[in-house]
């Protein structure tokens, strides 16, 4: 019966100093669907100067995510996104163009999304706040998430940028740098 107690207690020790698989939240394919771009398509943008930028969707995959594992947003290793343990499924999608600039979209259930514009700037956002409708460019959108930041030293624009779920990107504003979507003929 010792012997059978001692044998009990070291498997239950044990048992506690082994580390126990994750249990992973699903993404449902509505969270998933909140980015709409697909691999290889193409979407235009304006910059700040007039140029128009063709960015063509490169990389698209849905993981497990986790506080120590990511696809960053060259996708060429791992990086550390400052969050406490939560362990789930996102989807991730980048987009590059000839001007080796990239767009960054990673999507957690609950519609949390991670934005990143080129290796210059990440946002982290709920998409389950919008307002119904946004003009831009003489183009209307609805449902439109937008979000605004300010200096609160100087008063100085840090972004501006509008997504919406149908069509992604909108608008960014990073400082004095630019994109505005060129609405498309699918855009109807």
């Amino acid at each position: 019966m010792k012997k059978l107690l001692i044998i009990c207690t070291t498997l239950i020790m044990m048992s506690s100093c082994i580390e126990h698989a994750h249990i992973y939240q699903k993404l449902s394919d509505e969270d998933a669907a909140a980015i709409p771009y697909q691999l290889g398509q193409r979407v235009d943008f304006v910059n700040q100067d007039g140029d128009t930028l063709t960015y063509e969707v490169v990389f698209d995959d849905t993981y497990p995510y986790d506080k120590d594992r990511y696809y960053s947003r060259t996708h060429e290793g791992t990086g550390k996104i400052p969050k406490d343990d939560y362990y789930c499924y996102a989807r991730t999608v980048i987009l590059e163009c000839e001007q080796n600039h990239t767009l960054g979209f990673t999507i957690l259930p609950g519609k949390d999304l991670i934005f990143y514009y080129g290796n210059d700037f990440d946002l982290n956002g709920s998409l389950l706040s919008y307002q119904p409708y946004a003009s831009l460019d003489e183009t209307e959108y609805t449902n439109v998430h937008h979000e605004i930041l300010y200096s609160q030293y100087t008063g100085q624009l840090i972004y501006d940028w509008y997504y919406n779920e149908a069509f992604g990107l909108l608008f960014i504003q990073y400082y004095d740098q630019s994109l505005t979507r060129v609405p498309s003929r699918q855009d109807g």
